[in-house]
């Protein structure tokens, strides 16, 4: 399933794999918790991602475990946020993501260039961009295109 093709590396890989949140107000969150006006709340997608108890071999890639498809509760998944804070331009995104996942793998396969395996770890910055260099100096990830026939 496309949505498993891009689901799977969205909950591995987060674009924000941490953040955080001030209480504003006195609040609740869905689960019936207290939140204190001014309590600093941070929570960790990368991590959500990686939830044995959610995802059975949380760190395989199995994009066929969103098969059949059903949508993660934003709280549950929250790679876009959630609440009142939740992407506006999710659904966009994620649009967007298939058209070029579509249009690319119509037309090529690819592999990652020899060597490149190794190297790939991710950045220390506030979105998780891939990285291919332990000094934080590179962040390529070098493929090779094939055509398909």
């Amino acid at each position: 399933s496309l949505q498993g093709v891009l689901y799977e590396p969205l909950r591995l890989s987060p674009p924000v794999p941490s953040d955080s949140k001030q209480a504003y107000a006195d609040d609740v969150w869905p689960d019936g918790t207290f939140v204190p006006k001014g309590t600093v709340c941070m929570w960790l997608p990368y991590t959500l991602g990686r939830d044995p108890a959610v995802y059975p071999e949380p760190e395989v890639v199995r994009p066929e475990r969103w098969i059949p498809f059903v949508a993660p509760a934003p709280h549950e998944f929250p790679v876009f946020q959630a609440g009142p804070r939740i992407c506006l331009g999710m659904d966009m995104a994620i649009f967007e993501a298939k058209v070029a996942a579509v249009s690319l793998l119509q037309r090529y396969r690819f592999e990652l260039k020899p060597g490149e395996r190794e190297k790939i770890t991710y950045s220390n910055t506030l979105t998780m961009s891939v990285c291919n260099s332990p000094t934080q100096d590179s962040h390529n990830l070098w493929l090779i295109p094939h055509a398909r026939s």
